[in-house]
């Protein structure tokens, strides 16, 4: 296995294009699993779903941290000054006018679509899905580190809804930063 520096995929020096890169080869990998969920024989689909949700927070991640790097001009580092998946956390240091950005993105996105899905997901697991952007990242937060050991993690209130929406929100004020970068995306993002 070749092994590929740090400096190599760090956002360092690029002003966060190469985080940038990485977040979207997450977010392809995450919908391409998820295309591929439906037309699984059903005792496979659960095998599809967790790697399906494990790069969608990958790529949220990367998201948030090359918003956070666009912004402050250093790399994101939670509390105790270390690298972190947090991005919940990661989202509510982001400056006030950039956090009211992408939450009324993802708001305009919610009120644009008919949720009977979720609803139908909340009736059959008793579960309640939250309808607003801190309420979601508050519930993806863990994703990536309980999906990941799944053996060692109960599953019980963890739900990864709302990946489109969330990764479109977050790449407006991205776009807005960094216009030149909208030719990489894939064809799934939409403006807003």
């Amino acid at each position: 296995m070749r092994r590929i520096s740090n400096e190599c995929i760090s956002g360092h020096g690029n002003d966060g294009k190469k985080k940038f890169d990485h977040a979207r080869t997450f977010s392809n990998a995450a919908y391409v699993l998820n295309r591929g969920v439906p037309d699984a024989p059903h005792n496979m689909q659960m095998d599809l779903v967790f790697p399906q949700s494990v790069c969608a927070a990958l790529a949220l991640e990367l998201y948030f941290k090359t918003l956070y790097l666009l912004e402050k001009g250093v790399d994101f580092k939670n509390n105790k000054g270390k690298s972190s998946h947090d991005f919940h956390s990661l989202f509510g240091s982001l400056d006030k006018k950039t956090r009211d950005m992408v939450s009324f993105t993802f708001d305009k996105l919610i009120r644009q679509q008919d949720l009977s899905y979720v609803k139908n997901f909340e009736n059959a697991s008793s579960c309640s899905i939250p309808r607003d952007l801190v309420g979601n990242l508050l519930a993806w937060k863990d994703v990536f580190v309980k999906l990941r050991y799944i053996h060692d993690y109960s599953l019980k209130g963890l739900h990864t809804f709302f990946f489109p929406e969330i990764e479109n929100s977050v790449l407006v004020p991205i776009f807005l930063m960094r216009p030149e970068w909208r030719a990489k995306t894939s064809t799934v993002w939409k403006k807003v």
